[in-house]
């Protein structure tokens, strides 16, 4: 496991832009990306890649309304106020419509049904993660570790509910993190308003 200092520091960019199979992102606001010519070539090079299978975004939205939006808002952009959080989820929302509209067939959007408990991206068989925290310094500039793991297989462990016996206590805990984007994709409350019956608090 490598930890780092700031997000940076692992290179997401490059990372998209090799992903072969699969990218995952559950960070909540994506109005960054959106400003970042490096993340949008390194999401278009692995979205036009003919292997590659999907982007799937776990997104807060615009005018959602869980229980847990106005904690959760204020933890994510602490110190920011009300109005320019709202700009740019507007802006994440925006972004992440044109990707779609771009890749209709690999890009799928998920909005956040359940409280986001961290950061996360996934490519392949990378999982990076962050923290959320109520200080000026926002999430980027914290405290980000990267793990390898059989995502596909830790995705199945999710499917079923369980952990098999035998699983490897670095296993666990990347298990752990997948569940957060599997639970969090079952959860969503999906395009056309229907609703799976997941817990909203």
């Amino acid at each position: 496991m490598k930890l780092v200092s700031g997000v940076g520091e692992l290179g997401i960019p490059t990372m998209f832009a090799e992903a072969k199979r699969r990218i995952i992102l559950h960070a909540a606001v994506y109005g960054p990306f959106s400003k970042s010519e490096v993340h949008i070539q390194g999401l278009e090079k692995a979205l036009s890649r003919t292997g590659f299978n999907s982007l799937d975004v776990i997104a807060v939205q615009p005018g959602s309304e869980n229980g847990w939006d106005n904690s959760f808002l204020t933890a994510l952009r602490f110190g920011i106020s009300r109005q320019s959080v709202d700009d740019e989820l507007e802006l994440s929302q925006s972004f992440l419509v044109e990707l779609a509209e771009r890749h209709p067939e690999k890009v799928n959007v998920f909005p956040a049904g359940n409280l986001p408990c961290l950061p996360l991206v996934i490519v392949d068989d990378t999982i990076c993660f962050g923290q959320y925290a109520h200080s000026c310094v926002h999430a980027p500039q914290g405290f980000w570790g990267c793990v390898e793991a059989d995502v596909e297989k830790l995705f199945s462990w999710a499917e079923s509910g369980s952990v098999p016996v035998g699983a490897g206590a670095d296993e666990i805990a990347a298990f752990r993190l997948v569940s957060e984007c599997s639970r969090a994709m079952k959860c969503s409350v999906n395009v056309e308003g229907g609703d799976d019956g997941c817990a909203r608090a």
